[in-house]
């Protein structure tokens, strides 16, 4: 009786051994996209309800071998992105760019060279009364001729009241305030997917920041189609970036209707007959390892480069910095350098499915970069 009983214990041993170097050393395949995991005997995995949470194998249905995160299969299908667009980004108030003179009467003077006004701030307002173009603001300081006016300023989420005392321009007759100003930005990135039920699409994968690191508030802005006709080399210390052209003239392919720290999003107009589809791949389903991203870097026809997941980061709220990505393709090493600025929103594919999109590179090592979690992104398109 006795040997017997040491003989359960022994194959239980061997067993609970095999199941711990099966599935804790192994690549783990039972945690990805299950919603219902198999089970085999003496080994079972718990059946997962929820649409994301713990899933354990046990042993005997009573020994905990493992637990991880896991989500249920939601099957969402988008269309690859991986081509470049050009955004035109209509801003909320103007931009402030510089402070500068302005010849009077009696010489040049800066009406704003004593304030903290800054690069990057927002001027919204002038006297209480909303402002969107120059002629706004001359209308504004020439119905006060000359008498002191308050400009509201945003600066991240605060907004901050100067009291400044307009100058009158010599050659033009009109008041100044001495702010060089702009109403809208321009650039250059990268689509990652199209929602094909909704028809809004996701880019980027990072939000379009100001110089001081606030995100920079739109009102609305278009989409278009953009060609890349080369790039600057990212080497250390100083990051590359793609050298690309659209025409906002052109026919737009799309509206911008948000700027968020997880990229840009709005209502994609242009064709899509022939985007391939794939399907979305859950952040837990992510595994380091080889996997491709798909870009442009010249021309407007996206291609596939060889990439290396290095790791990836548990998250249970969004973050634009999910994984590390190193690119290993050589082609693209010799072309780019690595990642450079223009690749954000370049899809990452694993598997067979898009699971992230490139957001960041690494200065000191361009090889390597960030990429956020593509299901992080598909929400904003629902």
């Amino acid at each position: 009786m006795k040997r017997l009983f040491g003989i359960i214990i022994l194959l239980a041993v061997c067993v609970a051994a095999v199941g711990y170097f099966g599935f804790c050393c192994g690549d783990d395949p039972v945690y990805s996209d299950y919603e219902v995991a198999a089970t085999t005997s003496p080994l079972s995995v718990n059946v997962l309800e929820e649409s994301e949470g713990e899933v354990s194998t046990k042993l005997f249905g009573i020994i905990e071998i493992k637990s991880a995160q896991a989500q249920k299969s939601k099957n969402n299908e988008v269309l690859l992105g991986g081509f470049p667009l050009g955004l035109d980004l209509n801003l909320k108030g103007l931009m402030i760019t510089g402070k500068a003179g302005v010849v009077t009467a009696d010489g040049a003077v800066s009406p704003c060279e004593n304030t903290d006004i800054r690069y990057g701030d927002v001027l919204l307002a002038i006297d209480g009364k909303s402002v969107g173009s120059d002629k706004a603001i001359s209308m504004i300081l020439n119905e006060n001729a000359g008498e002191s006016v308050e400009l509201y300023v945003m600066r991240g989420d605060e907004t901050k009241i100067y009291t400044v005392y307009p100058a009158k321009d010599v050659l033009s007759g009109n008041y100044r305030i001495g702010l060089t100003l702009q109403d809208k930005i321009s650039g250059i990135g990268t689509a990652t997917f199209i929602n094909p039920q909704t028809k809004k699409y996701a880019c980027l994968g990072h939000a379009i920041l100001s110089q001081d690191g606030s995100l920079i508030r739109i009102d609305g802005g278009k989409i278009f189609n953009a060609y890349i006709s080369g790039s600057v080399k990212g080497k250390i210390g100083k990051a590359g970036e793609l050298n690309g052209t659209f025409s906002s003239k052109s026919l737009s392919i799309g509206t911008i209707e948000e700027n968020c720290a997880f990229g840009n999003y709005g209502v994609f107009t242009g064709k899509t007959d022939s985007m391939q589809k794939i399907e979305i791949g859950s952040r837990t389903s992510v595994r380091p390892g080889k996997a491709q991203i798909y870009s442009t870097v010249m021309g407007s026809e996206p291609k596939y480069y060889d990439i290396e997941i290095i790791k990836v980061n548990e998250q249970s709220s969004p973050s634009d910095k999910s994984m590390v990505i190193r690119i290993t393709d050589e082609k693209l090493i010799s072309l780019t350098g690595g990642i450079v600025q223009g690749m954000s929103g370049s899809p990452i594919i694993q598997n067979g499915r898009l699971v992230g999109a490139v957001t960041h590179v690494f200065t000191a090592d361009p090889t390597k970069g960030y990429g956020i979690y593509a299901d992080w992104m598909y929400e904003k398109t629902l």
